[in-house]
């Protein structure tokens, strides 16, 4: 029912509520005129219990011929609270599956990496060079995204960096204070990511996260180890698993984008068999270190490392 019926009900009930008490009003000053009494009683008082009886008993047959005859209204009476309580059972399934569907539709996640280029900006350049150099990185990275993404079922983003509007909130992004922040201490390293989950049909959007582009890890610096005990076999998955592992913490905690805080080096084969025999025929505790294979920024794309056996974790 909308909400034009709704107005009709209400102005439908007054009507009626009105016709029940005129005409227990008439009945009760017939009775009145009358003269009649009911067990006795004075005449004013019997056309008083006639009118409320007349009206009641209307109002009586307009509730029970509903009943008698309309399934929903039997239904609206005696089991409006299962009803309701049905409604909200079948709505919070629905929004259950409505978010499930979503979930597993996703496309992109929010904070993926989109673009796996990356754009540097520096303080020496001036503000319009800055400028500049980031509209031609959004151009670049539009064209990426609609090419990468139109075929997995988002709509394309339309508008370049030209365009008034866009243009504003790329001079936006170079005076974030977090870039401007970061160009005090040096370079700051733009990448392009998802700001929120996209679902097909959604259309492409991103922003820019910036990062202060300086030192992460200084070359052969330890970076994280793992410990084993002389004289047990070493299992090379689990170990060089576990500090990868710690690597990539370390590295994020220290600066590090995510996106580029996984270890790219993996230890020989030769270098594990020498490893394993040594701590198999060694006594006390090993230290498996992996330090900074050279001096490591966030622009170097990743954590290249080396692999040293120690006595001590450093």
């Amino acid at each position: 029912m909308g909400t034009f019926g709704g107005i009709l009900l209400v102005i439908l009930i007054v009507f009626v509520a009105g016709l029940i008490a005129y005409v227990g009003d008439r009945v009760g000053h017939q009775v009145g005129r009358k003269r009649m009494t009911l067990f006795g009683l004075r005449p004013k008082y019997t056309s008083t219990i006639v009118a409320v009886g007349t009206g009641m008993g209307i109002a009586f047959i307009a509730t029970v011929v509903p009943l008698l005859t309309a399934p929903l209204a039997r239904d609206a009476f005696f089991h409006l609270s299962e009803i309701n309580n049905r409604v909200n059972e079948l709505q919070a399934q629905a929004d259950a599956l409505q978010k499930q569907t979503r979930e597993t539709n996703v496309v992109v996640n929010h904070g993926d990496l989109l673009y796996q280029q990356f754009l540097i900006i520096t303080p020496q350049q001036s503000r319009r060079a800055q400028l500049v150099a980031l509209s031609a990185f959004f151009d670049a990275v539009v064209a990426s995204l609609n090419s990468n993404y139109v075929p997995a079922g988002l709509k394309p983003f339309k508008g370049k960096s030209g365009d008034p509007e866009i243009a504003r909130k790329l001079d936006a992004v170079i005076g974030d204070p977090k870039v401007q922040g970061g160009l005090i201490r040096g370079p700051v390293l733009l990448v392009a990511i998802a700001d929120q989950n996209l679902f097909p049909g959604d259309t492409i959007q991103f922003t820019f996260a910036p990062y202060a582009d300086v030192p992460i890890f200084r070359a052969h610096q330890a970076i994280a180890s793992v410990e084993v005990d002389g004289g047990s076999s070493l299992v090379p998955n689990i170990a060089y698993g576990q500090l990868a592992t710690a690597v990539r913490d370390v590295a994020i905690e220290s600066g590090m984008p995510v996106y580029f805080a996984s270890p790219f080096s993996q230890p020989s084969a030769a270098d594990i068999s020498a490893t394993r025999l040594a701590i198999k025929r060694g006594k006390g505790r090993f230290y498996i270190v992996a330090r900074s294979a050279r001096d490591i920024y966030p622009h170097t794309g990743g954590v290249p490392v080396t692999f040293q056996l120690s006595r001590t974790p450093k």
